[in-house]
């Protein structure tokens, strides 16, 4: 019988409990998002963690126990009396091969260039001539996983980016809405990453969720800590403290020009050119001393 990670187990007791992520986080009294990172196979949960999460399986699975964990797939099934794994829904069975295996190893040797907070500008939908922002919070690990959050007001996307070339493909879900964003960024070649722009995919907030495509530019605005969960609290309140709607007149003049003109002349069409990108490392003083 097949080893499976812990993600596919988790995702089996979620299947099984008939509880939502969000429902186990409260059980637990940790923060829903860390339960998605479990469930995600991003990271592990702590040895404190997985002992709640023990317990807490074994007050409604009678003889459940740490050792459960170590089973193979079939034993741990029928340890929660269910039929068998969940549909796995990983990148790995959505991607060839070679192109996550390209993907993880570029994540390894570069990801640490995008980690950090950024804060997204793009066009109003419901206002012409106005802008929103967005904040994002992009954060790798050592086996090349990287996550990719973005929040505004009471939406949080969450889900994962892979960077290919230089170039981010991400895909992200919000679970409360049960609504996805899909986004390509231009990055940067060698330098830590200060200015992303790109195209963003996703719905309306119309009664038809209808799809749109926006041009984004991206600015960081903070470096990470390296905590996890000092880093949700500072993505959080980058959130809480960003106003959504852009005051009119502050977004400068070439980012307003940059974006105006990425679908200028192609009807129908957004395109964000590469040779036209702003995706940029940090501004180096050019001035010589002496």
């Amino acid at each position: 019988m097949r080893a499976a990670s812990f993600s596919e187990k988790l995702q089996m007791v979620l299947k099984s409990l008939s509880i939502s992520r969000a429902g186990l986080a409260a059980g637990l009294n940790v923060d829903k998002s860390l339960v998605g990172r479990w469930a995600s196979g991003a990271v592990k949960p702590s040895e404190h963690n997985l002992a709640l999460l023990t317990r807490f399986i074994a007050e409604r699975v009678d003889g459940f126990s740490m050792l459960d964990w170590d089973t193979d797939i079939g034993a741990f099934s029928a340890r929660l009396g269910v039929d068998g794994p969940v549909s796995d829904i990983s990148m790995r069975n959505w991607l060839p091969d070679a192109l996550l295996e390209e993907a993880t190893r570029g994540a390894k040797r570069r990801a640490v260039s995008y980690d950090g907070i950024w804060r997204s500008t793009r066009f109003s939908s419901d206002l012409p001539g106005r802008f929103l922002h967005d904040i994002t919070m992009i954060r790798s690990n050592e086996v090349g996983v990287i996550e990719f959050s973005s929040g505004i007001e009471g939406i949080r996307y969450r889900g994962r980016a892979l960077l290919l070339q230089h170039q981010l493909f991400s895909m992200a879900a919000d679970e409360d809405s049960v609504t996805m964003m899909f986004g390509i960024f231009n990055g940067v070649a060698r330098q830590k990453a200060e200015v992303l722009d790109g195209l963003s995919i996703g719905t309306l907030r119309d009664a038809g969720s209808s799809p749109a495509c926006s041009a984004v530019i991206m600015h960081r605005i903070s470096d990470l800590t390296g905590d996890a969960g000092d880093d949700e609290e500072l993505f959080e309140a980058s959130v809480a403290a960003q106003n959504p709607l852009a005051p009119e007149g502050s977004v400068p003049d070439d980012i307003r020009a940059h974006l105006e003109n990425t679908a200028k002349g192609s009807p129908g069409l957004m395109r964000m050119f590469f040779q036209n990108s702003m995706a940029r490392g940090p501004v180096l003083d050019s001035g010589i001393s002496g």
